[in-house]
């Protein structure tokens, strides 16, 4: 008995030893550059459809027909609404002085492509100088799939005595992917500058006495088609601009005195104190203590927006302890500081709001 009672007590230290991290992580917020580059003579902006459709779908039954002619539907509204959801985004962009909805080019050029040739460069130079655009947002492909799939459910109906009873029905359920390519054309310098596609899934249910009833059941379905397309639009415009996001990094909060108690200054929110403590813990005798305290004071510069001084004294805890971690964090930190270069000339040409 003294001998399980023994075993157990030292399973509990190694569990509560376990569930003690050394670490905790710091939440920096930070900015991302746009992947799309630019060219700060881009100030005027035409949008145009180069979507095809090829919208053409059989059906056997009642149910597939009204499913297959709201798909049509959706066709061409959501069409629209991804075209206007682009257009009311970039409107707001201050790099931009014009954003025009371009008529329907020549309607023998479908698709300007993603390699476009000499003569579709002098297509799209032609559509620009008559409309006094500098680049074009074309809409490559718009294309819907609906899905649908039946079962047997029970629901409650008013009898003719309104009284509630439980008869068998249909419960359907609708699955519509939306797909949308965007491209972006510079006839000046003949470059594609950007190509995009997103992907967007609706799901939809409903239940009614017959798969017919079910369908008619869902309520706001081609409004919510219509807003989702609305809003892939605008997202493709939001892609031209900086979006803020949210990094985590580790600190270590084990080790020492200062390490404990500069932890409870982080959780406090005084930064100052924390560096204060890890910055006399840099002189440890002890390489693996030392290596930490200046990781420490790597993240907190970071923290403060100090991306040089942070690859110092991440350069600095790899000195002392080398460790491979802090070389994938080096190389973070060099990235980053690549990007907030590129973050401040964009900033600096929309003139960024915070």
């Amino acid at each position: 008995m003294r001998k399980f009672i023994k075993i157990a007590s030292v399973c509990c230290v190694l569990l509560a030893i376990s569930s003690c991290s050394s670490t905790k992580q710091l939440t920096i917020n930070t900015i991302e550059p746009s992947p799309v580059d630019f060219s700060n003579q881009i100030r005027k902006i035409g949008i145009v459809n180069n979507s095809q459709s090829s919208f053409v779908k059989s059906y056997s039954t009642r149910l597939e027909q009204l499913i297959v002619m709201e798909e049509r539907w959706l066709a061409e509204k959501g069409t629209e609404a991804a075209l206007t959801g682009l257009f009311d985004e970039l409107a707001q962009d201050k790099r931009f002085d014009t954003v025009r909805m371009l008529s329907n080019p020549d309607k023998e050029i479908v698709d300007f492509g993603t390699r476009p040739n000499d003569m579709m460069w002098k297509a799209i130079s032609s559509l620009c100088e008559e409309n006094g655009v500098d680049a074009i947002f074309a809409l490559a492909s718009h294309d819907t799939d609906t899905q649908f799939t039946l079962k047997k459910t029970k629901i409650e109906q008013l009898d003719m005595l309104r009284d509630r009873s439980s008869v068998s029905g249909q419960e359907i359920t609708l699955e519509t992917l939306v797909e949308n390519g965007w491209r972006i054309y510079d006839p000046k310098q003949r470059k594609l500058i950007d190509e995009f596609t997103s992907n967007d899934q609706i799901v939809a249910t409903a239940k009614g006495v017959s798969s017919v009833d079910a369908l008619q059941a869902i309520d706001h379905r081609k409004e919510t088609l219509l807003k989702q397309s609305k809003s892939i639009g605008s997202s493709y415009a939001q892609r031209m601009q900086p979006q803020k996001m949210e990094i985590q990094r580790e600190y270590f909060t084990i080790g020492s005195k200062k390490f404990a108690l500069a932890d409870d200054k982080i959780q406090d929110g005084a930064y100052d104190e924390a560096i204060a403590l890890w910055k006399e813990e840099v002189s440890n005798t002890k390489p693996r203590l030392s290596g930490r305290a200046c990781y420490n004071l790597a993240v907190v510069n970071e923290y403060k927006g100090n991306i040089i001084e942070a690859m110092n004294w991440a350069t600095k805890s790899y000195d002392v302890y080398k460790q491979d971690e802090t070389l994938d964090y080096i190389n973070a930190l060099e990235g980053r500081q690549a990007q907030k270069d590129v973050v401040t000339q964009q900033l600096a040409e929309i003139n960024f709001i915070d």
